[in-house]
């Protein structure tokens, strides 16, 4: 399983207009034609404003599937250009469905691995002038996903996005959205969940906090 790199983006914090007000952000990446280094961190280049809910090693890298793109043109009637998602690399024909918590993947030549899904939130209403989009992102499962940093190295667009190890738990992206928010009771499933060693902390945190 490999998938191309259509669109590597960085983007530093600013302050922008929306129609509710000033935001700061850096949501609004622009995509670069150069190599990139990504560190245990971000890629060269990139940063976050609210380092309490980005970022971090756990939230490296920020990745949304390109063929969502068409979806979102269909539903919403508008063009969307990457990265409109404020993702750090839009990559093609990967999905929420056929990727787990766990796998690995080359990418350049770094290593990378998929922490938790993304949960959008209100920036990307604010930023598209949008009001439901959040709610439609996670009523469609089109969330993307976060990646950490197994090994760093260089990054360019057009790299191969290579399967190296499926993880064992085969608990799919996609299965930890339903139970994030549909079947958010379903305690059997979110135990095995939070049993997986490569879940990012912030969301193994969470979900513990049902349990109780």
């Amino acid at each position: 399983m490999k998938h191309k790199l259509l669109s590597l983006n960085v983007g530093q914090p600013e302050t922008y207009e929306t129609d509710r007000g000033p935001l700061r952000s850096a949501y609004r990446k622009k995509p670069v034609h150069e190599t990139k280094y990504l560190s245990s961190l971000n890629f060269e280049g990139d940063e976050q404003a609210d380092k309490k809910h980005h970022g971090g090693r756990d939230k490296a890298v920020c990745l949304y599937p390109a063929q969502h793109y068409r979806h979102w043109e269909d539903y919403y009637n508008q063009t969307f250009s990457f990265p409109a998602f404020g993702e750090n690399i839009t990559v093609e024909g990967i999905e929420e469905a056929n990727v787990h918590i766990g796998d690995i993947f080359q990418l350049g030549e770094a290593l990378v691995q998929i922490t938790e899904p993304r949960k959008p939130c209100y920036i990307i209403a604010r930023t598209h002038g949008i009001d439901d989009f959040p709610a439609k992102v996670i009523q469609s499962g089109y969330t993307g996903f976060y990646l950490r940093v197994l090994k760093e190295g260089y990054v360019k667009p057009g790299d191969w996005m290579s399967l190296v190890e499926r993880h064992p738990s085969m608990i799919s992206v996609e299965e930890v959205n339903d139970v994030r928010y549909n079947d958010r009771d379903n305690h059997e499933k979110i135990e095995a969940i939070i049993a997986l060693d490569a879940l990012s902390d912030s969301l193994r945190e969470t979900l513990q906090k049902r349990l109780s």
